[in-house]
């Protein structure tokens, strides 16, 4: 990998995750002004907290999967290319 293609998904990385911890802090929020439990509160933000850690893999896992574009070869100018025969 490129280390200005690592660099941004680094940084897409790093924003995915921004707005992540954002959110769950908002649900936080949410939950404390409806007057939710602390017991539970505090379970529905563990799991939105891991929920969110997977989100994060799977985006890395993904971005590391996307396939690398391969530019297709020029012919020679004034050359056109012999069709290859196939075997029977």
């Amino acid at each position: 990998m490129s280390e200005g293609r690592a660099k941004l998904q680094h940084m897409a990385l790093e924003s995915t995750a921004f707005t992540l911890t954002e959110r769950v802090d908002a649900l936080a929020d949410a939950l404390r002004a409806a007057g939710v439990s602390q017991e539970q509160a505090a379970s529905l933000l563990a799991s939105a907290a891991t929920a969110s850690m997977h989100a994060l893999m799977l985006d890395a896992v993904l971005d590391e999967l996307k396939p690398v574009r391969i530019e297709p070869a020029v012919a020679p100018v004034g050359r056109a290319s012999a069709p290859v025969p196939l075997a029977a």
